[in-house]
C-alpha cells in the first residue's frame, strides 16, 4: 500500500502500489512515462521514504532497518549514474570502496559488464583516467561508459550487495548489445535479487516476471507468455513496439 509524493502540494506519483520482490528472481519494471518507475527504484534504495505504506524486507519495516546498511545490500544504476573523473579501475570500485584493492574482483566486474573491452583500448589499461581534463586521460562514448557504470554494479555485488537494481540500464546500446547483455546478465546474477527498468520489451521479456505500472499502481503482473495472453495494457504496448521495430527494419531493407 506504497504511496508517494515529492511535496505536501504535489500529486501521488505512487498510489496504493502493492508489489512482491521474490529474493532470487528477476523482476521487470515497464510503464508509459511518469508511471512511477523510477520514483519506485529510488524508494527501494532509501534515497526517499514512503509518504504512506511501507516497505517490508523479510519481514521487517524498511524504516526500521539502518539506511547506510540498507543501501550496502543494494547496487543500483541509475540513468544518470555517475561519471567519476577516476581512472577505470577506480569508476567501478565505487560500487564497494572498501575492496578497491581487489584489483581480480574488478576484473571479473569488468568482463561480466562487458567493459573489459572498453578497458583494453585504454593507453593505460584500468589505470587510464576517464577523463580528458587529465594527462594521458581519455573520455568515453555513452555505451562506453554504462558498461563501466554496470560493472560498478557487479563489483558491488560481489562484495556483499544482494539487490541489483538497473533503471533503463541498456539505453545507449543497441539492439544486438542489448541483447548480448541480457544473455549475460542471467547468467551471472542467477542468485540475485534484480529489477529491471527498460522500455525495451526485447529485454524485459527475459525476466521471471514483469509488472505493468500505470498512475502509480500495478495494473498487470506475470510473465511474458501470460501477459500477452491476458491482452491487456503489456499485450498492446509490446504489439506497438514490435510494429515499429518492424518498420524500421523494413526502412533499413529498402
Amino acid at each position: 500500500d506504497v504511496s508517494f509524493r515529492y511535496s505536501p502540494d504535489s500529486p501521488d506519483i505512487l498510489r496504493g502500489l502493492d508489489l512482491d520482490l521474490v529474493v532470487g528472481g528477476s523482476t521487470a519494471i515497464v510503464g508509459l512515462n511518469g508511471a512511477g518507475k523510477t520514483t519506485l527504484v529510488k524508494l527501494l534504495a532509501r534515497l526517499y521514504e514512503p509518504t504512506g505504506g511501507r516497505i517490508v524486507v523479510d519481514g521487517r519495516d524498511l524504516a526500521q532497518v539502518d539506511a547506510r546498511d540498507w543501501q550496502r545490500q543494494v547496487a543500483v544504476v541509475f540513468q544518470d549514474y555517475n561519471r567519476y573523473q577516476f581512472s577505470a579501475a577506480d569508476n567501478i570500485g565505487m560500487g564497494a570502496p572498501a575492496h578497491l584493492d581487489d584489483i581480480a574482483a574488478l576484473e571479473r566486474a569488468a568482463a561480466q559488464a562487458g567493459a573489459d573491452t572498453v578497458i583494453d583500448h585504454l593507453p593505460d589499461g584500468a589505470r587510464t583516467v576517464l577523463s580528458r581534463e587529465y594527462a594521458g586521460g581519455r573520455e568515453l562514448s555513452g555505451g562506453q561508459w554504462q558498461r563501466i557504470a554496470l560493472a560498478r554494479a557487479y563489483f558491488a555485488i560481489a562484495k556483499g550487495a544482494s539487490v541489483l537494481v538497473l533503471d533503463e540500464p541498456t539505453a545507449q546500446l543497441d539492439v544486438r548489445a542489448e541483447a548480448e547483455f541480457f544473455d549475460r546478465f542471467l547468467a551471472t546474477t542467477a542468485a540475485v535479487t534484480s529489477v529491471v527498468i527498460s522500455h525495451r520489451f526485447s529485454t524485459v521479456r527475459r525476466a521471471d516476471r514483469i509488472v505493468v505500472l500505470e498512475h502509480g499502481r500495478v495494473v498487470e503482473s506475470g510473465s511474458h507468455d501470460e501477459l500477452v495472453a491476458l491482452g491487456g495494457r503489456y499485450a498492446d504496448m509490446f504489439a506497438l513496439q514490435a510494429r515499429r521495430f518492424q518498420d524500421e527494419a523494413t526502412k533499413e531493407a529498402l
